[in-house]
């Protein structure tokens, strides 16, 4: 979802790297429906009123979000293994360390695990889009079904209202999710007694969800894969992920949720062109003037919350969350970061 961003910053770079193409790319990306202004995809409050409510999940929990912000902006920096960057270095000083990197070279996307011995967590951090490949994930035109057998709230084709999910979003979530579960695996086995906290932004968030979700209905874990303590999820500027079953789904959870946008972020009203999709509860809004407030647990989506500037949607709300700016690493490197969004046409 941040491509905006990095091809408007980096056009200016890439004269030399087949700037025709790059422009061609950026054209396609400004023309799909999902990344305009989505005021009527908002919710009214006469709608919010009749859609049924069960929420049993925690949060939102402000002061761990700003606390995680700084491993989700990780994601973003180079050579992560070494631990260096300032998102880096500002996560080490609340006691986190690198446990592992996790890279799907065809899909492009990213995550790596971090650990907190004091605290007891083991956090999977996801990059959000910053390259050709993830922004297909992005703008894919199509929802598909997630069949979990039985859950809390007896999900399923045969049992309730089916839940469907947006293509790209788990398309990008299967890319690492095999690999995710294997470190994991072995880091459970010697830590039975910490929490997994699954945390994202943007892309990374939707990815975060979804892989949350796997591991909850233990799909696709070995037989005998050890459980954590317990699970929390944040996600910073998370896309719509699902309908409103895969939203009932998390707020029956009793579990720490937290979604939190950034005042006017566009990213939070997408994608708005497969219709039925909704946040779930416990939005942690921060506010155009300053401060955050802990939205309605009883809606999906709080119209006095960040729906309240849904037609003043725009990138720059969704690249800087507090004192975190997710491409201020790529940034760092532009040249490397404009290679990501130019595609090699055949000679």
């Amino acid at each position: 979802m941040d491509a905006f961003f990095a091809i408007r910053c980096f056009t200016n770079w890439t004269k030399s790297l087949k700037l025709h193409t790059f422009l061609i790319f950026t054209l396609c990306v400004f023309s799909q429906p999902q990344f305009s202004h989505c005021d009527e995809a908002m919710l009214s409050p006469s709608d919010i009123a009749t859609i049924p409510i069960t929420i049993n999940s925690y949060g939102p929990d402000v002061a761990r979000a700003k606390k995680y912000v700084y491993l989700s902006g990780a994601a973003y920096c180079f050579n992560i293994p070494a631990w260096k960057c300032p998102y880096c270095k500002k996560s080490q000083s609340f006691g986190y360390d690198f446990e592992s990197l996790i890279v799907n070279k065809e899909a492009n996307t990213l995550a790596f695990i971090a650990i907190n011995k004091e605290l007891k967590e083991i956090v999977v951090s996801y990059r959000g889009t910053l390259n050709v490949a993830n922004v297909v994930h992005d703008i894919h035109p199509s929802v598909v079904s997630i069949e979990a057998g039985s859950t809390s709230l007896e999900r399923g084709k045969s049992k309730g209202p089916e839940m469907w999910v947006h293509t790209g979003m788990i398309n990008a979530t299967n890319s690492l999710y095999p690999e995710v579960v294997e470190k994991l695996d072995k880091l459970l086995r010697k830590h039975n007694d910490f929490e997994l906290v699954v945390i994202g932004h943007s892309l990374g968030a939707s990815e975060a969800s979804l892989t949350l979700f796997l591991l909850r209905e233990e799909l696709g874990l070995p037989k005998d894969f050890p459980k954590p303590k317990s699970y929390a999820y944040f996600g910073y500027g998370t896309p719509r992920v699902g309908n409103q079953a895969y939203a009932d789904y998390w707020n029956a959870q009793a579990m720490q949720i937290t979604r939190v946008v950034n005042k006017a972020d566009f990213a939070a009203y997408t994608p708005q062109a497969l219709g039925g999709y909704v946040h779930n509860g416990n939005e942690l809004w921060i506010m155009p003037t300053g401060g955050e407030r802990v939205c309605s647990k009883e809606v999906y989506e709080d119209p006095y919350c960040a729906n309240s500037l849904a037609g003043l949607s725009n990138v720059h709300d969704h690249l800087h969350y507090w004192d975190v700016h997710f491409l201020s690493c790529a940034g760092a490197d532009p040249v490397a970061t404009a290679k990501q969004f130019v595609i090699d046409m055949p000679s």
